[in-house]
Parts: structure tokens; sequence; C-alpha cells
């Protein structure tokens, strides 16, 4: 089975799992929902929705005595906007960490992509007559702070770059393991983020099948479910290919191992692994951002660079594989080289 599939399934699979455990009106909405959306999505839907009916079974008086499976829609007719706002509110408040003494708080973003949750099931009970109006509809949306955006400056990326492919400024220890293979591997990597500003889950997907020298792309399985190519240049593919002849066979894969990258038993490599490779050369590269650059920001990175060079947002989405411009337009920013550059301009 292709990875795309089965990391797929597997969310469905958990989806599945969770429905099961919630009312059955539930479970319903999501078989209506489960042709359209992905499975990571339906996944993130389910935690989320339990969440909020054990919330309701610890905190709200009326359904304490009920088993979470047995609520009905006359009693999800009941709740008003008040109760979702009790719900928003408990989100909000600081909670204790299992695994320390410290704090934890959902951030806005996290606490609209529960409302977004909340409003699709409420919307499908009020559709089919279940319940009279939605009550998440009365809730007003928080206003998300716009995040600081975190990017590689173009000396950053050659230095970055640079600790990869000599492996200098490394520790003893991990320049025990940064072998001719494994420069090759991370050289390629981080060439590949930098210069078409896939997502980590992308790359890690990648099969050697989804790559097109001929027609310089590379097929990625997008987040919302969905194939697109993405184009390489000339020097990505020259380091992709290098990797592909000189580095990946000292991984010794088997004859069935479709992915590209791989770790050193062979097999595909982890989302957390290539978090922890790009963490291990920020250190040794540009360590005062090394705690914020991730490969999502290497994502951001190319997102700058191309809106910096084409001044063009719509293509910028595509590149990106965003759905939505409003997505894209996250990593607009004003660096201090395009000031520079149009700092005459208001005397023409």
């Amino acid at each position: 089975m292709k990875y795309k599939d089965q990391k797929e399934n597997e969310a469905r699979i958990k989806a599945d799992l969770i429905s099961k455990e919630m009312p059955p009106f539930v479970r319903q909405f999501f078989m209506t929902e489960e042709n359209h959306l992905s499975g990571m999505t339906l996944y993130s839907y389910a935690s989320q929705l339990k969440t909020f009916f054990e919330f309701l079974a610890a905190n709200n008086p009326y359904f304490a005595s009920k088993d979470i499976r047995s609520i009905s829609t006359d009693d999800m007719g009941l709740l008003t906007d008040a109760d979702i706002a009790e719900f928003l509110h408990d989100l909000r408040m600081p909670k204790k960490r299992k695994s320390n003494s410290g704090y934890s708080v959902c951030s806005e973003t996290t606490i609209m992509h529960y409302m977004v949750s909340l409003n699709r099931l409420f919307n499908y009970l009020a559709a089919h007559r279940y319940i009279r109006s939605n009550p998440v509809e009365l809730i007003k949306r928080g206003r998300v702070k716009k995040k600081e955006i975190v990017y590689l400056e173009r000396d950053e990326k050659k230095d970055f770059m640079s600790v990869i492919e000599s492996g200098e400024g490394l520790t003893n220890r991990q320049k025990k393991f940064h072998d001719l293979k494994t420069s090759k591997r991370d050289t390629a990597i981080c060439t590949i983020f930098l210069d078409t500003g896939i997502r980590v889950s992308e790359l890690v997907g990648m099969n050697i099948n989804d790559i097109n020298f001929i027609k310089h792309g590379i097929r990625v399985f997008r987040k919302g479910g969905n194939f697109d190519t993405v184009y390489m240049s000339d020097k990505a593919e020259e380091v992709l290919s290098d990797y592909l002849e000189n580095g990946r066979p000292s991984y010794k894969p088997s004859d069935k191992e479709e992915a590209v990258f791989l770790n050193r038993s062979g097999s595909r490599i982890s989302v957390r692994s290539v978090e922890k490779l790009v963490k291990k050369y920020m250190l040794s590269s540009v360590p005062d951002k090394a705690d914020r650059i991730t490969p999502h920001k290497l994502r951001t990175t190319f997102a700058e660079n191309m809106l910096l060079k084409t001044g063009d947002v719509e293509k910028v989405q595509k590149l990106m594989g965003h759905s939505s411009i409003s997505s894209t337009m996250h990593y607009v920013t004003s660096t201090e080289e395009a000031i520079e550059a149009v700092r005459n301009l208001s005397q023409d």
C-alpha cells in the first residue's frame, strides 16, 4: 500500500473509532462528511467534537447524568450560545500539562478550528431539522493576531546549506554520523524545501515514481487530499539526482521500498526525523533562529522569496498549494530589502 493511502486510511480509521464513542447522530454526521473531506480533517473534527462532549458531561448539569453515547438530538436542541461560549472559555483557560508543572492554553487559531467543527455539526443538525437553529452562529469570532513571520534571509540560507553540505559547526558526535550519504540526503531534503515550498508531510510522502526529471516536476499529495505537481530548479534537480544515484543506495533499501528519503534502517524517513535534522543544522548555522525555524518555516522562506521576486500573490498561492488566497496572505510581509527597494517611490 502506498504511504499516502496508508496515512489517509489510518486517519479515517481513527476518526471512525472516535465517532463510535459519541452519539449516533454524530456518526451519521461523519458519514455525510467523509466523501468530501480528507482523513486528517475528519480525524481533527472527531477529536474536537469528542472534547466538546466530554466538556458537557463534566461541566453541564443537564448532561452530567448522561452517557455521551446516549445524548439525543433533542438534548442538542437545548444547547444555547451561552453553553458554546462556556466551552470556548474553558478552552482559553490555562491548564496543567501532564508532562510537567507548566501550563498550556489553546491559541485563538485552535479555538477557531473548534468553532468550525462545532458549526458544521450544528449546521448538519439544523439542516435535518433536529434542532431549530445553530447556536454557534451567535458567537462572535475572535480576532486571530497575525503572527510574526519568521524565515531565513539570503545569507542565513547560505550558512544553513553550507553546514549541511560540509558538516562544519556540528558537534563531534554529530560529525560521526555526518557521512557522505547523510549529507547528500539532508542537502536534498532542505534544497527541496527551499526550492519548492512543499510541506514536510508532502516531502516525507514522496516516492521515486513521483519524480519526473524530464518535466522537472515532483508529484505531491496535498494537505486537502489532492495531487499536485511542484517544479524544481536546475540546482534542485542536480542535488536530488546526486542523492538518488550516490546517497540513497547507501541506505540499502529493499527492492519494495518506494520512498525517496530514507532513515538509517533503509525505510521511509519520519516527519519527526526531518524536524530534528532541520533543527540540528539551524543550531550550527543560525543559532539565534534555531528555536523558530522548522520545516514549515523553510516553506515560509520559499513563500517570502517568491513574493519578493514576483510580487504575485496568486502565483504564490498556486505554488504553495493553497486552496484559498487568504492562506497565502499569512505569508505576506515587508522585508527590509523590500522596504529599501521602494524608498524613493514617493518622489516619482
